[in-house]
């Protein structure tokens, strides 16, 4: 699909992408005002692949993204996504999460997070934009 035709897919508020772990599928919406650069950034490097790593309440993934801390919170909730820009990874939080490194929320997920439970470390990684 062409650049042109995914572009016309996005909103100005909030971006559909989609999460593939291990075959499994869920949507996140990353929603521009809360980090722009940040979610710019992100959006800009679709696909994103790599593995899965789990700590606590929080599933990562590592990425090539540069990306200064904006908006920095520590607390977290289940359902958000968030930006760690000193490891560069995107974060998938699972439960209720607290963090002495902040990081920037960048979005949410949709529907039935629960597949988030069931990554295991290693788990293959998949993140791209939704096409309309």
């Amino acid at each position: 699909m062409s650049r042109e035709r995914i572009l016309e897919g996005r909103t100005l508020s909030y971006q559909k992408i989609v999460l593939s772990v291990s075959g499994r599928m869920m949507r996140l919406r990353l929603k521009r005002h809360l980090a722009p650069r940040t979610v710019r950034l992100i959006l800009d490097a679709l696909p994103i692949r790599g593995n899965a790593h789990v700590s606590g309440n929080m599933t990562y993934v590592n990425t090539d993204i540069k990306s200064g801390l904006e908006r920095g919170r520590t607390e977290f909730h289940a359902g958000d996504v968030a930006f760690l820009p000193g490891q560069r990874c995107i974060c998938f939080v699972t439960g209720p999460y607290s963090t002495k490194k902040p990081m920037a929320l960048i979005g949410t997920t949709e529907g039935d997070a629960s597949i988030l439970r069931t990554v295991g470390p290693g788990d293959a990684v998949d993140i791209y934009e939704e096409t309309p």
